[in-house]
């Protein structure tokens, strides 16, 4: 069976996404997960994703500490650092991001906006060996992870919107080597080579 490493994420997404503001409770926010039985409610300010509040972030931000869901707003215990990706990266890519960050879940924006989210779920549908085969990439040392390429051509040059795994900036960052880096982070490490 030929596993599915290029499929786009456009391909595989779920739209529309299901999303809250700042200022929503987490009261409300766990009654949509209820309702519309999903793990997670990105937050937008417009259409922008500016966090994400899944299941894990109201056990550990609200429950375990006795907080009452009506009085905790989505600003106070949503992840803030949110990990997105591009709709015309491959799963492939969106794979490695999320074994790399820890995350089940990305948001797919074009321009800044959200257009689609894409889950751990949404890959193992089409391509369930692919996440074993990156979670074993994950699982390597740096020096070894740079000996193996899971890239394709047509995507290995794409900036996605992430964290640089150097610096820490958020924002555009592309593969290299290995790791998610920015422009300026790039430019080093490739300065020092020469």
């Amino acid at each position: 069976m030929k596993i599915a490493y290029d499929i786009p994420v456009s391909e595989v997404m779920s739209f529309p996404v299901i999303t809250a503001t700042k200022d929503a409770t987490v009261y409300d926010i766990a009654n949509i997960m209820k309702e519309k039985n999903i793990g997670a409610v990105v937050i937008v300010e417009g259409n922008e994703p500016v966090g994400i509040v899944t299941e894990r972030d109201i056990v550990k931000r609200v429950v375990s500490k006795n907080l009452k869901p009506k009085d905790v707003l989505a600003e106070e215990v949503m992840s803030k650092k949110i990990v997105t990706i591009s709709q015309n990266a491959s799963i492939t890519e969106a794979a490695k991001i999320m074994a790399t960050h820890g995350v089940k879940r990305l948001p797919v924006v074009e321009n800044g906006e959200l257009v689609g989210i894409i889950t751990q779920s949404d890959i193992v549908k089409v391509s369930p060996e692919l996440l074993e085969i990156v979670a074993e990439y994950a699982s390597l040392k740096p020096e070894e992870k740079s000996a193996i390429s899971l890239d394709t051509d047509e995507f290995s040059e794409e900036y996605i919107n992430g964290i640089c795994e150097n610096c820490g900036y958020q924002g555009r960052v592309r593969l290299y080597q290995g790791r998610y880096l920015c422009e300026e982070c790039i430019e080093e490490f490739e300065e020092e080579e020469e």
